[in-house]
């Protein structure tokens, strides 16, 4: 299955509309490392998803909150004291996004961030957070709930996150805890709500 958007980890495109602002979004608590610069507690500034059917069959929905302003037109780098959580939500050939719960247990057993052509069996999502220049594939544990959906542009993806791993064998712990709504600013479905 092809993976173009897995590969690249966080491509950092976001929305910078104001219809993706909210001032009032609940905090976001962020663990990915040892160091008191990686362990953040913020609330979003900029909330967004992109969805995109594959001409593979797989379908791709990812999901980016960051707590500083951002342009959904282009690339743009993590400034000193920012941070941005992606969530890429993968789904086998012929599934589309819903709600549920989407465990994160790792890649599947042979596959490789490299390799855009690997299947899946089961949906997943894989959490990336990046602090400043740094960027952090957080260790398997948890799961997200997506409890709303629509992915028309301008629909929303509401749901919780509950990833957590203690660490081991030399790795330090991780945390993404918190709730998001995040505005669709790009998407294949020209209309049509996928979630009641």
């Amino acid at each position: 299955m092809h993976r173009r958007w897995f590969t690249s980890l966080i491509p950092c495109l976001t929305l910078g509309l104001s219809s993706c602002r909210d001032n009032s979004a609940p905090t976001i608590q962020v663990v990915a490392g040892n160091s008191n610069e990686q362990q953040i507690s913020f609330a979003p500034k900029v909330s967004f998803a992109e969805y995109a059917e594959l001409p593979s069959g797989g379908d791709e929905l990812r999901v980016s909150l960051a707590n500083y302003d951002l342009n959904c037109d282009g690339y743009s780098p993590v400034p000193e004291g920012g941070v941005i959580v992606v969530l890429t939500f993968l789904l086998p050939v012929g599934q589309r996004p819903s709600i549920g719960t989407y465990p994160w247990s790792g890649l599947p057993t042979g596959a490789k961030l490299s390799d855009a052509n690997f299947e899946l069996k089961t949906q997943l999502v894989m959490p990336v957070v990046r602090i400043g220049k740094k960027s952090t594939a957080l260790l398997p544990g948890g799961n997200v709930d997506i409890q709303r959906i629509n992915l028309e542009r301008q629909g929303e993806v509401v749901g919780v996150m509950r990833l957590e791993q203690s660490g081991g064998d030399g790795q330090p712990s991780t945390r993404l805890f918190g709730s998001f709504t995040a505005r669709v600013c790009r998407t294949s479905v020209p209309s049509g709500n996928l979630g009641p």
